[in-house]
């Protein structure tokens, strides 16, 4: 899937985005996370962090992948339903993105094999809409009242909808993810992109939308703004002194995904927040 957006394509699409926030009561905390993501794939740092992601590439195919990356929220509130229920089997599920295309493959439970990637709508529910989002009621503006440690759920599905549920994650950043986390829990496999396995919670898309809500957070709480600043060992600790951080759920899913000991994710999670836009080594000048 390839996409072009012109040089004013993107100025229009700048403006609209920035109005549909401005005008209305931005204050509550969807919007805040809307406004939030816009902000960031805006920002210089998100270019820097794609072509870490995307080497090789030049300045055209960078900026034009942002294009299409902020193009993707263009309609994001239309396309956002707030609903009764999701799904309460296997798992709680509080938020899901319905993806436009698919790749990768995921693990039959029921036939024990490894079948082509495909999402079967709930036709009985009616959450088939290509390219939407679906959250349970609690997360609606006018009614918010997540459960604690889940507030961050928006900004995690609008992630997906980024980057069209890891349509646009390159080789790359898969293969690091891979190697930081092993693919997760072996046991419960759920995702496979060519020889490499990953659990539910570290497949690419899983994996990384559950470090741009601690971004946002980051920012909430006055400790790291990822629009403007390398992630540092200083900003780290701090994070990991802070209960609100550290009680969120995305949080506490990455930490269990990542692999080695406290030393090693320390410099893998540091290499992430700073290579990964939507994770180059940077963990050889860390101590």
């Amino acid at each position: 899937m390839k996409i072009i957006i012109t040089e004013s394509q993107y100025k229009l699409l700048n403006e609209q985005l920035g109005k549909s926030i401005i005008n209305e009561q931005n204050e509550n905390e969807f919007n805040k996370q809307l406004k939030w993501w816009i902000d960031y794939i805006k920002s210089p740092m998100y270019i820097e962090r794609l072509k870490k992601e995307f080497p090789g590439k030049d300045q055209k195919f960078i900026e034009n992948e942002r294009m299409v990356r902020l193009k993707n929220l263009d309609n994001v509130k239309n396309q956002t339903h707030f609903v009764r229920a999701i799904s309460k089997d296997p798992g709680y599920i509080s938020g899901l993105f319905i993806p436009k295309e698919y790749e990768g493959q995921y693990y039959d439970y029921s036939e024990k094999k490894w079948k082509q990637n495909k999402w079967f709508p709930d036709k009985t529910k009616g959450y088939d809409k290509k390219g939407h989002i679906y959250l349970e009621k609690e997360y609606d503006p006018k009614n918010w009242n997540p459960s604690k440690g889940f507030e961050t759920i928006p900004a995690h599905e609008i992630g997906h909808k980024v980057d069209d549920a890891g349509f646009r994650i390159p080789q790359s950043t898969k293969d690091k993810i891979y190697k930081y986390t092993q693919g997760g829990d072996k046991k419960y496999p759920q995702y496979k992109s060519g020889n490499m396995e990953f659990d539910y919670e570290s497949s690419p898309s899983e994996f990384i939308n559950r470090i741009q809500p601690i971004r946002y957070l980051l920012k909430q709480q006055g400790i790291y703004d990822a629009n403007t600043k390398v992630f540092s060992i200083d900003d780290y600790k701090k994070m990991m002194n802070n209960s609100t951080i550290k009680q969120n759920q995305h949080f506490q899913d990455v930490f269990k995904s990542l692999k080695g000991s406290e030393e090693e994710k320390k410099k893998n999670f540091i290499d992430l927040m700073n290579s990964i836009a939507g994770i180059t080594n940077t963990t050889s000048d860390l101590s």
